[in-house]
């Protein structure tokens, strides 16, 4: 008879273990979960693109690339220039906009114009977002441009990164030898801090090179990255690695 109580004991005791094992473990699992879904819902906005459009077929295209991202931290701004908003993607993280013809129809790049609205709607509206990126409606981004952005602007406290950018000829540009900004050189595909963003772009031919430069001039770290984010006028590519270069001033 004591043999059996003994045994009852036993055995209540080892279920009694048992089970606060298993209520500590749901405990933990539930806990990491709520923690996770409170980062993911807390995190802020890793980048917002600004992206002129005339209304363009290709637009669908640009805005596959961003659909398309590793990274879902973002949002976008389609700023359509005095033309009727007539692609439209559903998705709660892209902006639709609409402005008067903006620029001076005798110079040939008009887009700085409608960048710049782009940018003072970000400051006006508070719109919480680390880096300002740009993107045409005729182009696209690789899948992992978020990523790289991530990657390449963790050290050395960089404030814009200049992507290289790829055409449908295979050309690449900043090349392998440019080591610094060059006119005709570098282009739209570039990512700048938020608070950079109150310096605005000047409407001209070679706008992206004034801008870049302006930056240099007011010493913001620059960085040319390794690697090919953006293809103009084509879909997204495979391509090579390239030194980085961190511009001096």
């Amino acid at each position: 008879m004591l043999t059996a109580r003994l045994l009852f004991n036993y055995y209540l005791i080892i279920f009694r273990l048992l089970f606060s094992l298993i209520y500590l473990i749901i405990y933990l699992i539930i806990v990491r979960l709520l923690y996770y879904m409170s980062e993911s819902d807390s995190e802020s906005i890793i980048i917002t693109f600004i992206i002129p459009t005339i209304g363009r077929e290709t637009l669908i295209d640009s805005l596959n690339s961003l659909l398309n991202q590793d990274n879902n931290n973002w949002k976008a701004l389609v700023i359509f220039d005095d033309v009727e908003i007539n692609y439209l993607i559903d998705d709660n993280r892209i902006e639709y906009l609409k402005t008067s013809k903006l620029g001076d129809n005798n110079i040939k790049n008009k887009a700085g114009m409608v960048r710049n609205y782009g940018l003072k709607y970000i400051n006006d509206n508070n719109i919480e977002t680390e880096w300002i990126g740009f993107l045409d409606d005729d182009d696209t981004l690789s899948s992992d441009y978020i990523t790289k952005l991530k990657e390449e602007t963790s050290l050395n406290n960089i404030e814009v990164c200049i992507f290289r950018m790829c055409y449908s000829n295979g050309y690449i540009l900043p090349s392998i030898s440019d080591k610094n900004i060059i006119r005709g050189r570098v282009g739209i595909s570039f990512a700048i801090k938020k608070y950079i963003s109150n310096n605005l772009i000047k409407n001209n031919p070679f706008e992206d090179y004034f801008y870049l430069q302006k930056l240099k001039t007011l010493k913001y770290r620059i960085l040319i990255s390794s690697f090919v984010t953006y293809f103009v006028r084509m879909k997204p590519v495979k391509c090579k690695y390239f030194p980085k270069v961190l511009i001096k001033f």
